[in-house]
């Protein structure tokens, strides 16, 4: 059940200083694209990554105390086993007990913000911080006001994947989103054409898959997702992994919503158990472009949420009344970061 806010949002940096980031993937996707890239950068390919209503207190501080007592008190609530295997005495620990791949291996490439511990914000700016509001914010680099639920349709707003397929030399192929949820697909573009948009049950065309990903592909649509809008992230990547390592995309979106999902369901320790999988997902994602020539070294990965939620007890819903759910992060990893 996505619903939130996103990128195109404000960051505040230790110091006090406040920039603007309302066009930071689209400027990214531009200057990627870009015949001669500026300032001496070496990013030739952009890859997005979307984990759908990830808190800031689990990213950057694990397993969360207030909402792990919360969870305890679940029926059938497993947190007990959650505590064993990502609990720890400090933020730090825990982060990296949850999201090994993230903050041991992939962000001392890069860099994270958001971390309000540090006095680094990151707010979304719509008002609504529900996803389709969140995605196209995010994608098209400013909150749209008449964007105010997650209604499944397009908006006139061209996007940054819409403008990377624009740039000279670019096919069809070379732009692509997978996603677990029709929403994205929607958020991807103003128009239904123009590059690959694969949204919650859809399939690839046959003459950009194989048989084994249209295998995948049926598997996605027989396992049941715990809401009946989403399909398993874990085989939508699959099916993302393939398309990367047959057709190369120069821009591509990986938009995941189980985090999303077992959030909505008010199961902390299912939540925590996704974000470690995920990690894992993303640790396995960076080993496959460090693979390929196309991709190594040269890759600029963007990973970052649309929206927080609430606090406590609270922490399963997200709106404008629930205090945290304009607070997302963002995390760039890449050689010119």
């Amino acid at each position: 059940m996505p619903g939130g806010a996103g990128c195109a949002a404000w960051v505040r940096v230790r110091h006090g200083h406040v920039r603007a980031l309302p066009m930071a993937f689209a400027m990214l996707a531009a200057g990627t694209l870009a015949a001669e890239p500026p300032d001496g950068r070496v990013t030739e390919n952009v890859v997005l990554v979307t984990l759908d209503g990830v808190r800031i207190q689990d990213f950057f501080g694990g397993l969360d105390d207030a909402v792990a007592a919360h969870d305890a008190t679940q029926l059938y609530s497993d947190i007990g086993a959650m505590r064993e295997r990502y609990g720890a005495a400090t933020a730090a620990e825990r982060r990296a007990r949850l999201m090994p791949e993230l903050w041991t291996r992939l962000l001392p490439q890069g860099m994270a913000f958001g971390n309000v511990a540090h006095g680094n914000h990151v707010k979304v700016r719509n008002g609504v911080y529900w996803s389709t509001p969140g995605y196209v914010e995010m994608l098209t680099g400013a909150p749209r006001r008449e964007v105010r639920d997650n209604d499944f349709r397009r908006y006139p707003y061209p996007t940054a994947l819409d403008l990377a397929r624009e740039a000279p030399g670019m096919s069809f192929g070379q732009v692509a989103q997978f996603g677990s949820w029709d929403g994205f697909a929607l958020a991807a573009s103003r128009s239904d054409e123009g590059f690959l948009m694969l949204g919650a049950y859809d399939d690839l065309p046959a003459e950009l898959g194989t048989p084994g990903v249209a295998a995948l592909n049926e598997i996605r649509r027989e396992v049941m997702g715990l809401w009946e809008e989403g399909s398993n992230d874990m085989l939508t990547y699959r099916m993302a992994k393939a398309y990367v390592q047959q057709h190369r995309p120069r821009v591509l979106w990986l938009a995941f919503v189980n985090s999303d999902d077992w959030a909505h369901a008010d199961r902390y320790d299912r939540y925590l158990e996704y974000l470690h999988r995920a990690d894992a997902m993303l640790g396995d994602l960076w080993t496959t472009l460090q693979s390929e020539d196309a991709y190594r070294d040269r890759t600029t990965l963007v990973v970052t949420t649309d929206h927080g939620r609430g606090l406590g007890a609270g922490w399963a819903e997200h709106d404008a009344s629930i205090p945290g759910s304009d607070d997302i992060w963002l995390a760039v990893i890449g050689p010119d970061t």
